[in-house]
């Protein structure tokens, strides 16, 4: 390993992920940070993504879902959100799940039953499945599996893909990111043993190494790979996710001194009797990352912190928790765009117009 902590060698091996999909699959997992926060930022990412594809309204749609678990992406598609909201019918929707654990392949099988889906056991370094596709989807950071070069190597494979396809598509790649408040202790480090201990549902422990990023680094592995094939990408998104409410603040693993943020929001929903304003201070980072990350922190503990004000110092109210937990939620929602690499999640998306 390399003095800033990236792998220097490949390697293709991953963690076995048995027993996992108890966790993707626990009703535990869609707490109210997921349903309120996170799982709205996700839709929000493709349905740009999709409005970009410029489409005719009721012409099919062509998924790859890159790493795609038990399925969470065809539901991001093609379920209705809170509101009822669906970002593309399902009848429009032609979906193939491809993962490289037969476990995931299996699961999602079995799960999702509709004939616009189909899962394929696979790896996205090697040769994709056949058929051309508009939109190259992930989600739940498949892609920080990787080392950065084994990056570099599956955007050329799905670049090089498009470009002989000679078709427009949109490109999501989904990674940690780096400077989260959940591993501040690590923020020097872009590749480290990453230990999944959030599972719900009796999923066992998993740890592997992961690579982490901002935006200057996945810009430049994105530059290169499409140097590399002659990609045209004509524009370029990046987005956060879970500022100060990714699944580590609720289990301290790598930084047991941040706040629980997340337990505390959900509790806010849930079972707000124990939760008081001031337990959900966020006192921002001031050195360890680029000036512009810190900057970012600094404005949106601003905000954060202004909407515990008028609540702080007494005992909540459900009335007050509820509105409390939906300032925070919005909170949320509204830091994604400013996509630095300052979430639990980090997200680029690419229009690649070859023609």
């Amino acid at each position: 390993m390399s003095p800033n902590g990236h792998d220097t060698e490949p390697a293709r091996a991953t963690a076995s992920y048995e027993g996992a999909a108890q966790h993707y699959l626990s009703p535990q997992r869609r707490d109210p940070v997921k349903v309120g926060s996170e799982e709205p930022v996700s839709r929000r990412i493709i349905a740009r993504a999709l409005s970009w594809l410029e489409l005719p309204e009721d012409a099919p749609v062509r998924v790859l879902d890159v790493g795609s678990g038990t399925a969470d992406g065809f539901s991001l598609l093609t379920a209705p959100d809170e509101d009822g909201v669906v970002v593309l019918p399902e009848s429009r929707c032609r979906y193939v799940g491809l993962d490289v654990d037969p476990e995931m392949v299996t699961t999602a099988s079995a799960v999702v039953t509709s004939p616009q889906a189909s899962f394929v056991l696979g790896d996205v370094r090697d040769d994709l499945p056949d058929g051309e596709f508009d939109l190259y989807l992930s989600c739940g950071v498949p892609y920080s599996h990787l080392t950065t070069g084994e990056l570099g190597e599956a955007l050329e494979s799905v670049l090089g893909s498009i470009t002989a396809s000679g078709r427009r598509a949109v490109v999501i790649v989904d990674v940690l990111g780096r400077y989260s408040v959940e591993w501040r202790p690590r923020w020097h480090l872009d590749r480290w043993d990453y230990a999944m201990s959030f599972f719900a549902g009796g999923g066992e422990h998993i740890e592997e190494p992961m690579t982490f990023y901002d935006r200057p680094s996945l810009d430049r592995i994105v530059t290169d790979a499409a140097a590399a094939t002659g990609a045209p990408i004509t524009r370029r998104a990046f987005t956060d996710r879970s500022v100060l409410l990714g699944r580590h603040t609720a289990t301290g693993t790598f930084h047991p001194e941040v706040p629980r943020f997340r337990s505390l929001v959900n509790a806010l929903v849930r079972d707000p009797g124990d939760v008081r304003a001031e337990q959900l201070r966020f006192s921002p980072a001031v050195d360890g990352a680029p000036e512009p990350v810190l900057a970012h922190l600094a404005s949106f503990a601003g905000r954060w912190n202004a909407a515990l004000e008028p609540y702080a110092g007494r005992a909540l109210s459900a009335a007050d928790a509820a509105a409390l937990a939906g300032e925070l939620l919005a909170c949320e929602r509204d830091a994604a765009d400013a996509g630095l690499g300052v979430g639990h999640s980090f997200t680029a998306t690419l229009l690649v117009e070859p023609y």
